[in-house]
């Protein structure tokens, strides 16, 4: 008991240190004044109204929705297949995935952005510049490992080869098997994938910052516009960040505990 005790302890200690800037930055955001003092002289809702009628604030916000949904979908749509073809029908093209997958956080981000801009500049034919499809296509590859490891490990727990071989026996097509029997068995690592994947995208701002700029703003963008201004603006901000991701987490948590909860 003693040792439960203690555990729970450092636990809470734990918790309590993680959860005090959240609970910090929430104060300031709905404080009249708070300097010289240990908590806020009084509380009030004028800093949440002047951000929510701001309408560069309902331009970013909707833009960062859109960018975190699209880049997201796009991303599991193209990395997810990826990993569990190479897992089991091209051991070599795995091994050459894993040394991918580090790449883009390998190389600094502002050689991926000015190669990016190189790119999508219509020297290829392709002309993205100031888009926000720039922004979507350069989120996919450094979604690709936020993806590679959790679903890469729960493979790792499944004998995939003995699933294709008795697939083949049974004349089933491996797509099919892919689709039917092995995805559902690492779809939790896909959500966690997903979960990480849009929360990385609505809260990055380098390469939105080099790529689009202010033709696209986001979220992250908008922060930066009010880094002069009163950090009571910026606290709401933040509150309003940790509020999407948190919506869209149990969001997508509650779906998938849904669809498993329908599997015979």
């Amino acid at each position: 008991m003693t040792a439960n005790r203690a555990a729970c302890a450092w636990i809470g200690i734990v918790l309590a240190l993680m959860l005090l800037p959240v609970a910090a930055v929430g104060l300031n955001a709905f404080a009249t004044d708070w300097a010289g003092s240990l908590l806020p002289l009084g509380f009030t809702l004028d800093w949440a109204r002047k951000v929510l009628a701001d309408p560069r604030f309902l331009q970013a916000f909707g833009n960062s929705m859109l960018l975190g949904l699209g880049a997201t979908a796009l991303s599991a749509a193209v990395c997810v297949p990826a990993i569990l073809v190479a897992h089991t029908t091209a051991p070599r093209l795995d091994r050459l995935f894993a040394g991918l997958v580090i790449l883009p956080y390998a190389v600094p981000g502002i050689v991926m952005a000015l190669g990016l801009l190189k790119l999508y500049a219509g020297e290829f034919g392709l002309v993205l510049t100031g888009t926000p499809w720039l922004l979507v296509y350069a989120y996919v590859p450094l979604a690709a490992s936020l993806y590679y490891v959790p679903v890469k490990n729960a493979l790792r727990g499944l004998n995939t080869q003995e699933l294709m071989e008795a697939g083949a026996l049974l004349g089933i097509g491996d797509v099919r098997l892919l689709w039917r029997v092995i995805l559902p068995s690492v779809r939790q690592s896909v959500v966690i994938g997903v979960i990480l994947n849009f929360t990385l995208v609505v809260s990055e701002f380098v390469y939105a910052n080099l790529l689009v700029g202010g033709q696209f703003p986001t979220l992250q963008i908008f922060m930066f516009v009010l880094r002069g201004g009163s950090g009571h603006l910026q606290s709401v901000l933040i509150l309003v960040y940790f509020g999407l991701v948190l919506v869209a987490t149990t969001a997508v948590g509650l779906l998938a505990g849904a669809e498993q909860g329908k599997d015979p």
